[in-house]
């Protein structure tokens, strides 16, 4: 009997022991990332993480100066043959709401581009203190951003007058019209939600929209959309869904 209970005790104390080293925590050194190839010293993982950043958004953005000539000639040739239509598609969509004109914008009001090959491209250009914002994706472009920033930073300032403007420059059914003719996703009335832009900011007599998706969810909409109290786009977003 005794036996067994030596030899019961004898496991018990064994277990727990390898239970406290299981526990027990193991230090560990940091990761480096060394040259084999130099006599350098190493260099910390943050480091490389933030130089592999760098890298890849001096690959993605590129300004206009920076092309090569082969790219600009190509950009160039796209412009007239593709993002010119777009851009007169789009603004004759919104009917007169563009805040200028399609006709002023030329391939040298091209800012930058983004994107690392044809499967996706950003050209972002500026007119009149406007940035707009044309996308080229797997052979097709359409416009997909606009902001004034004159008129979006007062969405940001609190307004003087206390009491907002209710009316909108805007209807249900002339939104419609105009994402209906955009044509880029189905959209029906039910999906269209319009807000004074008074009730936040000094954009007094404006309209905020959103159009599909929750509404608590801005990345499921299909359009985010400011107008301004003239009742020109101040805002576009066309998430690429």
């Amino acid at each position: 009997m005794k036996k067994d209970i030596l030899a019961f005790g004898t496991i018990l104390v064994a277990a727990i022991l390898i239970m406290l080293a299981l526990r027990k925590p193991v230090p560990k050194a940091p990761l480096q990332v060394a040259n084999k190839q130099t006599n350098a010293p190493a260099m910390s993982v943050s480091a490389l993480t933030n130089s592999v950043s760098t890298n890849r958004l001096i690959k993605i953005s590129t300004r206009l100066n920076e092309l090569s000539d082969a790219d600009k000639e190509n950009f160039r040739s796209n412009f007239v043959a593709r993002y010119k239509p777009a851009l007169k598609r789009w603004s004759d969509a919104f009917d007169g709401r563009v805040p200028f004109s399609p006709d002023s914008v030329t391939a040298d009001n091209m800012v930058e581009r983004i994107g690392k090959n044809a499967t996706y491209s950003e050209y972002v250009f500026a007119v009149d203190g406007i940035t707009l914002g044309i996308q080229d994706s797997k052979g097709v472009a359409v416009v997909d951003y606009l902001n004034s920033p004159k008129e979006t930073g007062k969405m940001t300032v609190l307004p003087k007058n206390p009491q907002p403007v209710s009316t909108l420059p805007i209807t249900r059914d002339e939104l419609l019209t105009m994402l209906t003719s955009e044509g880029s996703v189905p959209v029906v009335s039910s999906d269209i939600r319009i807000v004074p832009s008074g009730f936040s900011g000094s954009l007094n007599g404006g309209a905020i929209v959103n159009v599909g998706g929750a509404p608590d969810n801005p990345a499921s909409w299909k359009y985010d959309l400011v107008f301004g109290t003239d009742g020109k786009l101040a805002y576009y977003l066309k998430p690429n869904h």
